[in-house]
């Protein structure tokens, strides 16, 4: 049954249109599938590389240099993907009845400065992003936490790293205070932070 997932021929050209005919597309269709058929663990990447010298493609690394991955492509290639495909994604889950058991967690592993760099792009930028959820015992349409006017700093309801996954282990039926040991034999919970209750359905 998982291997017939992988074949995402047996999708109608409708189904496959609607998810887009890039690779981050068809990834997400593919997800669904594999969903479908009862994998439990999915990761989906958006591009299949940081982008290179390219101008048009690759990931959210947008530094930009030798003018190219600047952050001005994230209006022209990044988001019409996103916007296609996740929506795409979360509808034809809801509507085959898995959205309600499927977490869905969209993100990145940081942020992206708030100020535009000497190369018109931006770099890393741990200290405020955004992660979206969905599904899996969310509550639905929310926005949880602020930042300040500049997106730099959170102003409200801060969400470290830590407490989205314990918060993410709890979604998946996990003790975020579970412990696993490392090759000493030393006992570490596999995560630190606090469940965010706020958003639980």
């Amino acid at each position: 049954q998982v291997r017939r997932a992988f074949d995402l021929s047996q999708e109608g050209d409708a189904v496959r249109e609607a998810y887009g005919r890039t690779s981050y597309g068809q990834s997400c269709l593919l997800a669904r599938r594999l969903v479908e058929s009862g994998v439990k663990f999915v990761t989906v990447y958006f591009s299949d590389s940081i982008g290179g010298r390219q101008v048009g493609s690759g990931g959210w690394d947008t530094h930009g240099f030798d003018n190219t991955r600047m952050y001005k492509i994230v209006d022209k290639y990044h988001l019409p993907l996103t916007d296609q495909t996740l929506p795409t994604l979360l509808n034809d889950l809801e509507q085959r009845g898995l959205l309600d058991e499927t977490l869905v967690v969209w993100v990145g592993e940081f942020g992206r400065t708030p100020k535009i760099n000497n190369n018109e792009s931006r770099d890393h930028w741990p200290q405020c992003y955004t992660a979206l959820l969905a599904g899996g015992g969310v509550t639905a349409g929310q926005a949880y936490g602020t930042s300040d006017e500049y997106g730099m700093y959170p102003a409200e309801h801060p969400v470290r790293p830590e407490d989205l996954s314990a918060t993410m282990f709890h979604l998946l039926g996990i003790n975020p205070q579970h412990e696993i040991r490392d090759r000493a034999n030393r006992p570490f919970p596999i995560s630190s932070g606090e469940i965010v209750r706020s958003i639980l359905a």
